[in-house]
């Protein structure tokens, strides 16, 4: 798919969200400001759905070209796995005792490993996997036959409000298994670059977006007693709608014809290395600044943390990125001179 200036948006609001939503420092203050916690984390949860639903829209989309799977996997998972291999080092040699090294290597291709901020980038190579599978069937497929398994998807993210009325199963054993998880996302991102949502339905995405924005709330309030994780996180119906509202929101403003932006074309290249490096960045060096650290306001001390990790995150990746190896450590290289 040819550059887009609405994809190099949201791909940079996914990253800030991301940023926004690890900033908090962890600690006393932070269980006198759970509320606050738990408003950031809702929020910015849309972060790793849009991240998922921008490379949908990249990857899936195409002129019904044959994909050539020796190909796809030689030329586009190479610019996910060696990130993914280089920072779990990284982070192993970092927080792993030596001891632990050769298991936690060994580990690599199968879980995420020094650091659990990495379990989106498995996710992620699960999807370049598929890819070759899904394409084929896209090139030929309705748009009511992608919307067939979107709603079918759709309906696994309802499971936490389902489960209290009828049992649900959502093990390897239940009907919508197969049909579940991030997946969703990436065929979403797919369906809303072919297909956008028309004038008359985007409202009623904006209002079902404001909706569901005290769900939380009134999840603590009125004693629903629902999981946060499992009812208003990732994989819910809640954040679906926000994450739609956004991706709706900021193509149908800034159009997806092709514009795009220097700065902003870089910024968004520079993504995954700011996901990948920002926690260590953050945790390991700002939040234990003494200058961090006397700030007395929590909401100011979260805000400036935001601030510095972002620009640094983005400073370090875009030095990385002129490096001739660039592209093994970050998945770009700047080429410009």
């Amino acid at each position: 798919m040819k550059r887009s200036l609405s994809l190099d948006l949201l791909r940079l609001l996914a990253c800030l969200m991301v940023i926004l939503m690890h900033s908090p420092i962890s600690g006393d203050a932070a269980v006198e400001h759970g509320a606050f916690l738990t408003a950031v984390s809702y929020l910015t949860s849309p972060c790793v759905p849009l991240f998922f639903m921008v490379s949908g829209a990249l990857l899936l989309n195409g002129n019904g070209e044959r994909v050539v799977t020796t190909d796809w996997l030689k030329h586009r998972l190479g610019k996910v796995v060696w990130p993914t291999v280089v920072f779990s080092l990284f982070y192993i040699f970092l927080y792993v005792s030596s001891s632990n090294w050769g298991v936690a290597v060994l580990s690599i291709p199968f879980s995420p490993q020094g650091h659990g901020v990495l379990w989106f980038m498995y996710a992620l190579i699960g999807l370049y996997l598929i890819t070759p599978i899904i394409k084929p069937w896209l090139n030929s497929a309705s748009v009511k036959e992608v919307w067939l398994y979107l709603v079918i998807w759709g309906v696994s993210l309802l499971f936490p409000y389902l489960g209290l009325v009828v049992d649900v199963n959502s093990s390897i054993t239940g009907t919508f298994y197969y049909l579940a998880g991030y997946a969703g996302y990436f065929l979403l991102g797919y369906y809303l670059t072919r297909w956008p949502l028309n004038s008359k339905v985007t409202p009623v995405a904006y209002l079902l977006a404001l909706l569901v924005l005290p769900l939380p709330l009134l999840n603590k309030t009125l004693g629903w007693n629902l999981d946060f994780y499992s009812a208003f996180w990732y994989l819910s119906a809640p954040v679906c709608i926000m994450t739609v509202a956004w991706f709706s929101a900021i193509c149908r403003v800034f159009g997806n014809d092709g514009k795009s932006y220097p700065l902003l074309a870089t910024l968004s290249n520079l993504s995954f290395g700011v996901y990948l490096v920002h926690i260590f960045i953050m945790r390991d060096i700002l939040w234990n600044l003494s200058l961090i650290k006397g700030i007395d306001n929590y909401y100011i001390q979260t805000g400036v943390v935001f601030l510095l990790t972002a620009i640094l995150s983005f400073g370090v990746c875009w030095l990385i990125s002129l490096l001739p190896f660039g592209q093994y450590i970050i998945g770009y290289k700047n080429t410009k001179k």
